[in-house]
């Protein structure tokens, strides 16, 4: 069964609830989401960095970002020289890497008819004088933007990655919801499912409130030791 965000910060919030000592202490839904999210992805890629098979869930798919043609250069004087250059429309939601390389799955055309390969602008420079493969179709990252290189450049993609924040890549702005660009739909996130190994859901919640409580802590120890420097200078 799927776990939903919502779900996973009640069970940090109540195992934090019973490690501090303070009716006070509750957390906000947001820092515990925020904790969830950076245990999480220390999680994720140490297993990447392992070179250890990412479990399918931990992806989410971009279904239907749209691509806009841009100039070849950046610089918004001159004209577009060369071949043709698309770009995503919006910025793409950050993506976790491991030794040296995005951990996105795919890239490809909408039905799935035509993959398009990670390159950097140094081999497309290659890529692009070779007869074998200057006609595949390439994407460079660069900016949080993807730009697609190559011949017959679909106007929409669907991309898989594993997101620094799934937060970020669900409000991603679909091409078909593009009225709702500027708006956030916050109604239903919490019911969203939290990309993560079931097997790991113990271990990351476990984490979580134990940071969460070490900061606590650490807080109050701070508030102690500056009641503490108070008083001493009060009494001089």
């Amino acid at each position: 069964m799927d776990t939903s965000i919502g779900e996973l910060i009640d069970r940090v919030q109540s195992l934090y609830s019973k490690g501090v000592s303070s009716d006070d202490a509750r957390l906000s839904k947001r820092h515990i989401y925020s904790k969830l999210k950076s245990s999480r992805n220390k999680l994720v890629t140490q297993e990447a960095k392992k070179r250890q098979k990412i479990n399918d869930w931990n992806f989410i798919v971009l279904p239907c970002v749209e691509l806009i043609k841009v100039p070849n250069h950046d610089c918004p004087c001159i004209p577009t020289i060369g071949c043709d250059v698309y770009r995503t429309k919006y910025k793409l939601p950050k993506t976790l890497t491991d030794l040296n390389r995005h951990l996105i799955n795919y890239v490809m055309n909408i039905d799935s008819q035509k993959l398009i390969d990670e390159t950097t602008r140094e081999a497309y420079l290659y890529e692009a004088g070779n007869k074998y493969t200057s006609g595949h179709l390439k994407y460079i990252l660069e900016n949080e933007y993807l730009f697609v290189y190559g011949k017959n450049i679909p106007r929409y993609i669907k991309i898989k990655l594993l997101a620094e924040d799934p937060v970020d890549a669900y409000n991603y702005p679909s091409a078909c919801k593009e009225e709702c660009i500027d708006c956030e739909d916050c109604s239903n996130i919490l019911d969203r499912p939290f990309p993560i190994d079931s097997d790991l859901v113990d271990t990351l919640i476990e984490m979580a409130a134990q940071e969460l409580v070490s900061v606590f802590i650490q807080m109050q120890e701070d508030k102690t030791n500056n009641t503490s420097d108070s008083t001493n200078e009060q009494a001089k």
